[in-house]
């Protein structure tokens, strides 16, 4: 028998072989505890009176401990850890974001949503924000989604100077992209994304770019003629940018797919889908409630989302089915060389063409996903681009006299449906002012990056880790600190003299980085007309 006794010392005293007694030594003991045989120690451990637990500590008093409330109690306690966790880093970030300058916040709670619109409004907005903080400033995504915003080249060369694993593609403004153009170039990252870099350069080398200008050149004079037709109808009035996106998918369905859909004088439910798919994407971004995909496919505009990608994925798969039958009966010498006496090199044919150093050949979905990724990439940059070009030259009737004349004086005899690619580089003036067009007007106002690790700005103020950076293209080209008067159109500011002591950072229309990207190619090429048609971000 086991005592307890009144100074708390437990004393035993054995009664008998088949059990023992415990008696307490004060009647006021609240618990008493058994020592069962050894014999016993199993039904002992499972006894009703092991299945009661004092919660008290909870304010639950006297509850059964059962196998369910144990569960829900280890899951509460997980979930309150992690949301601690959470709170105390985003409190962190937030701390360590003061030093960036804040503007005024729309909502106490969504912050800056709908600050800087997808209008011309929010990019007068945009101008106003450059003006006041022009090295950058902080924005609040809804409650929990701090934002850098950097808008001066030093700025900006911190983070585009970064390799791809310190300040990969953001992925919450991308993942929109994802169910339709796969991992293609401008949402891979990391291996694969250097795997089919590498294995992309072959589809921008001279010898297979230079017969796309006589492809351009047939889709531009289709635009034309159907321009020449509408005016002698009684129109007075033509929507430029309609048009000349239908010029740049017809261009872009035949350099990539070596398809012509005459969609510049049909309808086509192929082009109307990338143009719904575009519109939708850029739609969802202004929408926070419904970020969320299972939301967002619940509404009317996620169900016409997954709709139109079928119809481009379809249209895609069956290119390259049909190419895919094409090649082995052929043979590779035979079909290059049936290719050759056209003079065209499709970018399907060098995507089926292309290995890897391990002599690898990308898969159908691989093709698939690059061919709609510079499908979407290619046309509504270029028409952008083209039409605030022609909106500029407009604008500024002697820019434009002088550039026909530059035109003009290298053409002398010949017609302007035989340009090619040698004589783009002897227009030196036009490309002036296609270049401060993109400066005034660049086709993609903002790039992100989300930092996997603290990057120190020039200045000393550092970016946490985690932290999401806009790298505002845009405000970049508007910034009173870089461009002197920067809503003028002024193409002499791109004139060889006076580009010399400017920051190449300065005017980065496609994006910037050691990555090899939209502005490489350019760079290559040299052309801007090149430029408008193999940008990637």
């Amino acid at each position: 028998m086991a005592r307890l006794s009144p100074q708390g010392a437990v004393t035993a005293h054995s009664h008998s072989q088949d059990g023992a007694e415990l008696r307490a030594g004060s009647p006021s003991s609240a618990s008493s505890v058994c020592a069962p045989p050894p014999g016993h120690l199993k039904p002992y451990l499972f006894s009703p009176r092991m299945s009661q637990m004092n919660l008290s500590w909870l304010g639950l008093g006297q509850l059964a401990a059962s196998p369910w409330l144990l569960l829900l109690l280890a899951g509460a306690t997980w979930l309150l850890a992690h949301i601690l966790a959470w709170s105390y880093s985003l409190y962190d970030i937030c701390s360590r974001l003061r030093c960036f300058p804040q503007p005024p916040k729309r909502n106490w709670l969504w912050g800056h949503v709908g600050l800087i619109a997808p209008t011309e409004q929010g990019l007068r907005v945009l101008t106003q924000l450059v003006a006041t903080y022009p090295q950058g400033f902080k924005v609040s995504f809804g409650p929990t989604l701090p934002l850098v915003v950097l808008c001066h080249p030093d700025m900006v060369r911190s983070v585009t100077s970064a390799s791809a694993a310190i300040a990969p593609k953001d992925k919450v403004f991308y993942s929109f992209l994802k169910p339709w153009l796969g991992d293609g170039l401008l949402l891979s990252a990391g291996d694969k994304w250097s795997s089919h870099r590498h294995m992309l350069t072959p589809a921008f080398h001279f010898n297979i770019l230079k017969p796309y200008v006589k492809i351009f050149n047939g889709s531009v004079n289709v635009m034309h003629a159907k321009w020449k037709r509408l005016v002698s109808e009684g129109r007075t009035h033509l929507d430029m940018f309609e048009h000349i996106s239908l010029m740049t998918l017809d261009s872009l369905q035949k350099c990539v797919f070596s398809f012509d859909s005459n969609c510049q004088e049909k309808s086509s439910e192929y082009i109307a889908a990338i143009l719904d798919l575009s519109a939708l994407v850029a739609k969802r971004h202004q929408q926070i409630l419904v970020h969320t995909d299972f939301l967002y496919y619940l509404t009317p505009d996620g169900q016409r989302f997954r709709r139109a990608c079928r119809l481009v994925h379809n249209f895609t798969d069956a290119v390259i089915q049909e190419r895919r039958r094409t090649l082995p009966s052929q043979g590779v010498d035979d079909f290059l060389q049936a290719k050759a006496k056209n003079k065209t090199l499709d970018f399907i044919d060098v995507l089926l063409l292309t290995k890897d150093k391990d002599g690898k050949q990308l898969s159908d979905e691989d093709i698939r996903a690059e061919a709609d990724t510079f499908m979407f990439e290619g046309h509504d940059t270029t028409a952008s681009g083209l039409s605030w070009v022609l909106y500029n030259l407009a604008k500024h009737p002697e820019y434009q006299e002088r550039c026909r004349q530059e035109v003009q004086e290298l053409l002398r005899d010949r017609e302007p449906q035989e340009i090619e690619w040698d004589d783009l580089a002897q227009l030196p003036f036009l490309t002036m002012c296609i270049k401060e067009s993109l400066r005034l007007h660049p086709p993609v106002t903002v790039i992100s990056r989300c930092c996997t690790q603290d990057t120190v700005l020039p200045d000393g103020r550092v970016i946490p880790k985690g932290v999401i950076c806009l790298i505002s293209i845009f405000g970049t080209h508007h910034n009173p600190s870089v461009w002197p008067d920067p809503e003028v159109y002024n193409p002499f500011r791109f004139d060889p003299e006076n580009m010399k002591e400017r920051s190449p950072l300065a005017f980065i229309p496609f994006s910037a980085g050691p990555r090899p990207n939209g502005s490489t190619w350019c760079q290559r090429a040299g052309p801007i007309w090149t430029c408008l048609n193999t940008s990637v971000s």
